[in-house]
Order: C-alpha cells, then sequence, then structure tokens
C-alpha cells in the first residue's frame, strides 16, 4: 500500500509539473508570430486563399482561436463573396510538432460561419477544387478522388452555422439554411469519413433533422457520386418551421409536427431511401385534420437523370391505406410523371376530413361515410396529365352541425381516360329533395376542354337544397332559413378556356322557378334600407337585424352565365317587392331594379301622401300606397342600393304607378323588354371583376342578396 501511495504521488507530481509547463508555455509562446504560418499552413491545406484576425492560444484542448476567419471561393465560381466567413475558427494543433515549433493541423472548429455552396450548370460544385488549386475546376467524372489531394483532417466542426445553397442550374437565387451543426471526422483522401449534421429549428418540442452515417472515400470531381450510408432522423419537426428552413412556398399553410426515420444509401450517383414517417397534429389552413398521416416508403433517385422511382408508398390517412407507385422524372419543367393510386375500399371519413381542411371540397365540420375504391394511373406532365382508370364511391352519407338533413349519395362511378373523364348518373338524396346529375369533361389535355353538365332537381325543397349546399362547402348560407320549393334544370355545355369555375359559369344555361313560401335573410332590415333611401327613416330605431319574406316567387332564366330575371316578386310585412334585372354569374356584377310598394297602413304610419309629394324618391299611388323605385348595383356579395332615378321619371311621365298587389305591373312595362333584349349581351361583354368571392352561389342566396346591403350614400334629387 506504502509503494502505491508513493507511485499515485510521484504521477501527481509529474502531471502538475505538466500542467505548469503547459500553462508557462501558454503565457511565454507569442502565437502572433505563427500568425503567417498558421494561414499559410491552412492555405496550403485547403488550396484557397485565407485571411486572419488576430490569435490566441486556448489549452485544454491545446488550440489557436482565431478571430474574424475569411476563405476565398473558388475565382472560377466567385471572386466578391468568400467561400467561408466564420466570427471564430478554433485550429488545433498537435502539441509535440508545435513544441519544435512546427506546426501541424489536427482539427478545425468555425463559430457561427456563413458557408456559400455553389454548384454550376456543368454540375460542378465549388468546394470540388478544395486541396486540388493546381488544377481548373473539373468536369463531373466517375473517377476515384485525385491523387493530388492533400487536405485532410482529423475533425471539423461548425457550430450554428448558415449555408446559402446555390444551384445556376436551376435558379441563380440561393435557398439559405440556417443553425446548422456538423461534426465531420476522419477526412483523409481515400479513407472512409463519418458525418454528422444536425439543423435545429425554433418551436416547441425537439425540433432536430439529423443526418448520421458514414461515407467514402470521397470522389473529389464528382462529390455527388460519393458513397455514403446513414439515417435521417425528424423528431418533432414542426412544418411551419421546416417550410421557413427551407424556404418552401409549396407547405405553407400547412403545419403538424414530423417524426421519422430513414435508411439512406447512396452509391454510383443512387440515392435510396427507406423509412416510416409520420405526422401528427396536421392543420390545413388552419383547420384541424383531426387524425395523422403515415408513410412507409421506398424510394429512389438517379442523380443524374434526376429520375425518382417510388417503389412503395403506402400513404395512411389516419385508418384509409393509398398505395402509390410509379416513377416522377424531374428533370423537364414540368416534371414528368407515371404514378399509379390504388385505393381498396377505403372509408370516406378520412378523405373527406382532409378534403374540408384543405378546402378543397366540402364544408369544415363535415363529417362523410361510405367507400371508395380507385385505380388511376397519371401519365404525361404533373401539370396537366393524362388519367386511365376509375374511382367508385359507394354508400355515401354527409351529415354536420349546419346540415339538417343529412345527404345522401348511393353511387358514384367515374370513368377515366385520355380523352374524356365521365361519370354516370347519379342522384344527390337530402329528406324528400333528389338531385339529378351527371358530367363528362372531354379532351381535358387540350386548351380548350369540352364540358357537358346537368343538375335538375323538379320540386326541391328549400332546406333539403340548403343542406345539400352546407354540406358541400357553400358559404353565406347560414343567414338563409326557411322553407318552400325550387325547380331546377341547369346543363353546362360547350368548351371552355380552361377548368375553373368561371369558365364553367360562362357555359352555364338552364331555368330556375321559385316558390318560397318563408324565408329569412339575416344581416339585412329592407325597410330600415327603403326608409333610408325614401327619407322616412326614424334615425333613433335601430334596424332590427333581418328581413322575413313571405311568399318570394318568380323565375330566373341563366343564358351563358347570365342570370335574368323579369318576375321576381317578395312579400314583406310592410308591403310588396318586385325586381327585375340581371346577374353575372362569373363576377356577381349587379343591374337590377327593384320597385318596393309599402302598404296604406305603413305608408300613412310614415307621413303617406306627404312623403310622395315632398320626396322625389317615392311616389304615392291612388290608394295611399308609397312605391319606392330603387337601383341595385355592385355584386352579390356587396350590393349597392341607390334610388332609381330612370324609372322614378318614367312612372310620373307615363303615370304608372303600381300598387302592392303588383308591385311589378309597372316595372315589367318600362323595363322589361329593355332588359330582355340587352341583359345577355351586356353580361357576356362587361369585364370580370375580382371580387374576391367565389362565383358559386346558391341561387337563393344571390336573390337575396340583391334585397339586402348597404344603399349608397348621395343625395336624393329635388
Amino acid at each position: 500500500m506504502a509503494d502505491m501511495r508513493k507511485a499515485l504521488v510521484i504521477v501527481g507530481i509529474i502531471v502538475l509539473v505538466v500542467m505548469v509547463a503547459v500553462l508557462i508555455f501558454a503565457v511565454t509562446f507569442n502565437v502572433n508570430q505563427y500568425h503567417g504560418r498558421i494561414q499559410s499552413e491552412l492555405e496550403k491545406h485547403l488550396g484557397r486563399q485565407v485571411s486572419l484576425g488576430a490569435i490566441d492560444l486556448g489549452i485544454f484542448p491545446l488550440r489557436f482561436e482565431v478571430q474574424s476567419v475569411s476563405i476565398a471561393d473558388d475565382p472560377q465560381f466567385n471572386r466578391q463573396k468568400p467561400f467561408v466567413q466564420a466570427q471564430r475558427l478554433d485550429v488545433s494543433v498537435k502539441l509535440l510538432p508545435l513544441l519544435h515549433k512546427d506546426i501541424e493541423v489536427d482539427s478545425l472548429a468555425l463559430e457561427r460561419p456563413s458557408v456559400d455552396l455553389i454548384k454550376n450548370r456543368q454540375g460542378v460544385w465549388n468546394f470540388a477544387s478544395i486541396g486540388n488549386p493546381s488544377q481548373p475546376s473539373p468536369k463531373p467524372s466517375p473517377n476515384g478522388p485525385s491523387s493530388s489531394q492533400q487536405f485532410s483532417l482529423g475533425k471539423l466542426v461548425i457550430q450554428d452555422g448558415q449555408v446559402s445553397l446555390t444551384d445556376l442550374a436551376t435558379s441563380p437565387q440561393p435557398a439559405v439554411y440556417d443553425h446548422i451543426d456538423v461534426t465531420l471526422t476522419n477526412f483523409t483522401p481515400g479513407e472512409p469519413f463519418t458525418l454528422d449534421a444536425a439543423a435545429h429549428l425554433p418551436g416547441p418540442g425537439t425540433q432536430e433533422v439529423r443526418l448520421q452515417g458514414k461515407g467514402g472515400p470521397l470522389i473529389q470531381n464528382d462529390p455527388a457520386a460519393t458513397p455514403f450510408q446513414g439515417t435521417l432522423n425528424l423528431k418533432q419537426v414542426g412544418i411551419a418551421g421546416l417550410a421557413k428552413f427551407l424556404n418552401s412556398a409549396a407547405l405553407a399553410g400547412t403545419d403538424g409536427e414530423i417524426t421519422g426515420q430513414t435508411d439512406i444509401r447512396s452509391a454510383s450517383g443512387t440515392v435510396s431511401a427507406k423509412g416510416l414517417t409520420s405526422i401528427q397534429n396536421v392543420r390545413l389552413k388552419g383547420n384541424e385534420l383531426g387524425y395523422p398521416i403515415t408513410a412507409d416508403y421506398d424510394l429512389s433517385n438517379n442523380i443524374a437523370n434526376s429520375l425518382l422511382t417510388i417503389r412503395r408508398g403506402n400513404v395512411k390517412l389516419g385508418s384509409a391505406p393509398l398505395l402509390v407507385t410509379g416513377s416522377v422524372n424531374m428533370k423537364p419543367t414540368p416534371a414528368q410523371i407515371d404514378l399509379n393510386l390504388k385505393a381498396d375500399n377505403v372509408t370516406m371519413t378520412e378523405l373527406a376530413k382532409l378534403a374540408a381542411s384543405s378546402g378543397a371540397a366540402l364544408a369544415p365540420g363535415t363529417n362523410v361515410t361510405g367507400t371508395v375504391n380507385a385505380d388511376v394511373q397519371a401519365k404525361g406532365s404533373a401539370a396537366k396529365p393524362a388519367l386511365n382508370g376509375t374511382i367508385t364511391a359507394q354508400n355515401l352519407e354527409m351529415t354536420g352541425k349546419d346540415v339538417a338533413e343529412p345527404v345522401k349519395i348511393q353511387s358514384v362511378n367515374l370513368h377515366l381516360t385520355p380523352t374524356q373523364i365521365q361519370s354516370a348518373p347519379f342522384h344527390v338524396v337530402s329528406g324528400g329533395t333528389t338531385v339529378n346529375t351527371q358530367f363528362a369533361l372531354q379532351q381535358y389535355l387540350s386548351n380548350n376542354p369540352t364540358v357537358n353538365a346537368t343538375v335538375e332537381a323538379p320540386n326541391a325543397q328549400l332546406q333539403n337544397v340548403l343542406s345539400m349546399a352546407r354540406a358541400y362547402g357553400v358559404k353565406g348560407l347560414d343567414k338563409i332559413s326557411g322553407n318552400g320549393t325550387i325547380n331546377l334544370d341547369m346543363h353546362a355545355t360547350g368548351p371552355v378556356k380552361s377548368l375553373n369555375s368561371e369558365s364553367i359559369m360562362r357555359a352555364l344555361n338552364g331555368t330556375m322557378a321559385l316558390n318560397i313560401a318563408n324565408l329569412r335573410y339575416t344581416g339585412v332590415d329592407l325597410g330600415h334600407e327603403l326608409g333610408g333611401i325614401a327619407g322616412f327613416l326614424n334615425k333613433t330605431e335601430a334596424a332590427k337585424g333581418y328581413t322575413d319574406v313571405s311568399p318570394l316567387t318568380g323565375n330566373v332564366v341563366v343564358k351563358n352565365g347570365v342570370a335574368q330575371t323579369n318576375n321576381l316578386q317578395a312579400k314583406l310585412d310592410i308591403g310588396s317587392i318586385a325586381a327585375v334585372g340581371t346577374q353575372n354569374l362569373v363576377d356577381n356584377a349587379l343591374n337590377v331594379h327593384l320597385t318596393a310598394v309599402l302598404n296604406s297602413k305603413f305608408s300613412q304610419a310614415v307621413g303617406g301622401t306627404s312623403i310622395g309629394g315632398f320626396m322625389k324618391t317615392a311616389l304615392a299611388n291612388n290608394q295611399g300606397e308609397l312605391a319606392i323605385p330603387v337601383l341595385v348595383t355592385g355584386t352579390a356579395q356587396h350590393p349597392i342600393f341607390a334610388p332609381d332615378v330612370q324609372q322614378m321619371t318614367q312612372m310620373r311621365l307615363k303615370n304608372l304607378i303600381p300598387n302592392s298587389s303588383n308591385p311589378g305591373g309597372a316595372v315589367g312595362g318600362l323595363l322589361g323588354g329593355l332588359l330582355g333584349k340587352n341583359a345577355a349581351q351586356r353580361g357576356q361583354n362587361q369585364p370580370a371583376q375580382q371580387t374576391g368571392q367565389s362565383p358559386q352561389q346558391n341561387a337563393v342566396e344571390q336573390l337575396m342578396g340583391i334585397l339586402g346591403g348597404k344603399k349608397k350614400q348621395q343625395n336624393p334629387p329635388k
């Protein structure tokens, strides 16, 4: 025991002496006398010009601490901006050579560096010439590492780095990636190396993307062909943060947490990836999806040919499985695809939630049951692929808090060919209402596809039509309630410039007959609006916030996307209203003449004939009723009410003042012919206005929109 204690004391003394010697060496050693040699040594290793700031000596481990580091780029790529800039560089050197006043660099550590990576149009990277400055930047070659390469390191560490990546073959604008940590060990010519790279994203949870593995030997003339085998791990990575990190607009409006592991193998210019990834807490456009998405995949990418092959792509939307296989050629723009999608007796619940949350179809909160089978091949341009196959949905039922009656579809069958997408006739049922429909889209790959669709609903009940519209996601219907019947017969036929809703609306023709027993439109007090125009409004009386109509009758004719009525009439508790005019269904522009006839009781209550004689926006008939002509312009979403001076003048000249029993009698005679001749032409020729609203609205809402809105602020004529 005594001998052991003596040995420990001797070892301690030796360690202490060494530490004191190292400290004396660190204090007395003038590291800046080696500034030029360190800079020269780095230039020799890197083959690039290097600029170093002030240098200090650090110990444990022994290193040179260099401030303000700059490493020049290959002059064939960039003469203005350096390849690397860093706030600080730690250069670890070997001790024994240093004691002999020689410098051998063992490792480099860069703190908060910015690295500028550039690939030219020939596929050569700007880092390919590092360690090989005597030759110009080479062209890609499958050859092994250059024998003249001298650059080697025991370890390279990058802490909290920023990488700018520019591929001149695709865009001169760089993609910038921030907060990256990299550890590269055993980087020696002709030898394998180890890589550990991680990106830390902002947000709660782990938020880490990490690539670990072994690669090499480095093929300097073609780094993309360097062998590599490792794993890519994503731990609670937020999609919103990932989109910002990748500077990707494709992920805008999407969020969730990605977790998964992918095994990566790269050899001979082909990268293969196998793994399992899941996305939790998915949100699309602010809407909760309500279930996770998982993907089990086996992919390969031929880098030289930019060909992605999907050998296995099993995607689960909750419990609904979809199988995707095929290939994507990413070299042309747009990419060329050859993909096959299969769904075998998949429940519609998850698919419907995806459609509702993304805003593609259905209202958020709509629940759908039923099954779907699909076998579809998509081939050709990714922007406009040719489709082959079938899609069949069975026993569909849609319900929701805003859907009063369940909406049911027993069966929908779609047949897809490269020249046509066609449905068999199918029926949409809600309560006692059945809507019969079918559609066909021909030559959809051409610049002028042809649409042929029909929608027929004889004697449809208003509440059932509202249920259907709400289930499909038609907005704004929360303001409408009531009961009555609608006879609908609509056709969209002919060529369309594109497959958007505006083009299809322009091809719409048909008729609609309304017989609504009672209707409430919330949000507008029409009596209050009429009082403002006629001048009898009691400013101390607040609007009641709704309009009750009982009944609403009339016919609407649609010609090439322009809806026209000559006989729309509505009964209010204060009188009657007649409407003559048009609405362009493409941009929702209005040109409607309303005539409101207030019943004698209400007319006398607000001033009777004295109002008619004093105000030039209202006339009194021989029954003591006030007639108020109103011109409605603007759009169905934002109607503008103003006195109808033209109609007022005609009423006076021809002494045709309507009564509450027939409020449209005078209007039809004065304006009906003119509107009938010119409405369609005017509706087709007027330019579409960008209203920011969908042109597809329920017809009842459009007609009620005519009756509700803010009146145009102007003084009545005197």
